[in-house]
């Protein structure tokens, strides 16, 4: 899933609105989570994920791109089950709906 990095980061930002002193590590968390795949380990990738999600200040599309990015590079079927259902409720469009259903369907 390509998504156009500096309007993402933008739109993060502003879902994230916790204080800079808060949240320091926002920056690397977000180039981990939305672009690390194959290039550091995927915990490393879940970690980040996980800290975006928990710092979200609101729950929306980005914060669901979040949790289905982590359930890609997660093992735990548990929490991939849970992240795909909550991708599913905050991502739009049909195509990331559909992503969305086969993170569901292969983890629940």
């Amino acid at each position: 899933m390509k998504i156009a990095t500096p309007l993402l980061a933008a739109i993060a930002a502003i879902a994230l609105a916790a204080p800079a002193q808060a949240y320091k590590t926002f920056e690397q968390d977000y180039q981990i989570c939305t672009a690390g795949s194959g290039k550091v380990d995927n915990k490393v990738i879940v970690a980040a994920c996980t800290r975006l999600i928990n710092n979200a200040q609101a729950q929306n599309e980005i914060v669901g791109f979040f949790h289905a990015l982590r359930a890609v590079a997660n093992t735990d079927r548990k929490l991939n089950c849970h992240d795909g259902k909550v991708a599913l409720k905050l991502l739009q469009g049909e195509k990331l709906k559909a992503n969305a259903r086969a993170l569901i369907k292969s983890n629940c």
